[in-house]
């Protein structure tokens, strides 16, 4: 089932191929340094990590002796699966930042227990219900995996509504409207508040301003359609409403660290 890979290294968890998916890491011995969004995180041994967008992944690096599973997972099959917590989306958003889990002693074995059963459950593809079976493992491992995050990060505070308002805030930017309104004004509007409040519950749940998740996800395909070299720079600066080429070249280079021509094919 291509929906769900499951690996016993961290060789791939950087591949453009596996762009769709979202990846969950146990690690039981060893170390390893994760380079993602704005930082780096180290896990050791009993710490896992939920990757949610390989995109912002710089790089990996590994001790020799490390020892982990790695279940790969495709966003679209998730969302079949994923819990309707509120909770989810202030944890979701807080896994930009905090990918990685140190785990209790009964944590990491419940976690093992997790990663065992979801991988006889893809091995077992005689069972009648085999895709249901699968769903309901996912779901039980990401109740679990945001169960351990709420804990160490003890973020449930955050007031519900403000969950629900970058709930619906993230769902527009994963519907492209940032290729013409990159404005905070815009969203806070669609969503009928201040734009103020729209950036105090982007920091409060995300720990990130409005402003940065929709130039995050906006220079992210940017770069995307730039390295597909498919459009002309021209076609991308029409396509995402800039005024000019000049000035779509300085949001580029402001938000990659480099002009459109260097970024080209790479």
């Amino acid at each position: 089932m291509d929906s769900v890979i499951i690996e016993n290294n961290l060789n791939n968890l950087a591949n453009k191929a596996y762009a769709d998916y979202q990846a969950f890491i146990y690690c039981s011995k060893g170390t390893c340094v994760l380079t993602y969004s704005e930082g780096k995180h180290e896990m050791g041994s009993d710490s896992c990590a939920m990757i949610l967008n390989s995109k912002f992944l710089k790089g990996v690096t590994t001790s020799p002796d490390l020892e982990c599973k790695v279940i790969y997972i495709k966003e679209s099959f998730l969302r079949q699966s994923e819990p309707r917590n509120p909770y989810i989306i202030q944890g979701m958003l807080a896994l930009y930042t905090h990918p990685v889990m140190t785990l209790t002693e009964e944590e990491a074995d419940l976690c093992k227990a997790l990663f065992h059963n979801f991988a006889l459950r893809l091995e077992d593809k005689e069972h009648k219900f085999y895709e249901d079976i699968l769903r309901t493992s996912a779901h039980m491992l990401l109740l679990d995996l945001y169960d351990f995050h709420a804990r160490i990060n003890q973020s449930s505070n955050t007031v519900l509504s403000a969950a629900s308002i970058m709930a619906k805030f993230i769902e527009m930017l994963e519907e492209k409207e940032y290729r013409s309104n990159r404005e905070v004004a815009y969203y806070a509007e669609k969503l009928c508040v201040v734009p103020k409040y729209l950036s105090e519950v982007s920091n409060k749940v995300s720990g990130f301003s409005a402003s940065y998740w929709i130039n995050r996800y906006a220079s992210q395909d940017i770069n995307e359609l730039l390295r597909e070299n498919k459009m002309t720079v021209t076609e991308i600066a029409q396509m995402f409403h800039f005024t000019s080429t000049s000035y779509f070249n300085r949001y580029v280079k402001r938000n990659l660290g480099a002009y459109p021509s260097e970024l080209r094919g790479q």
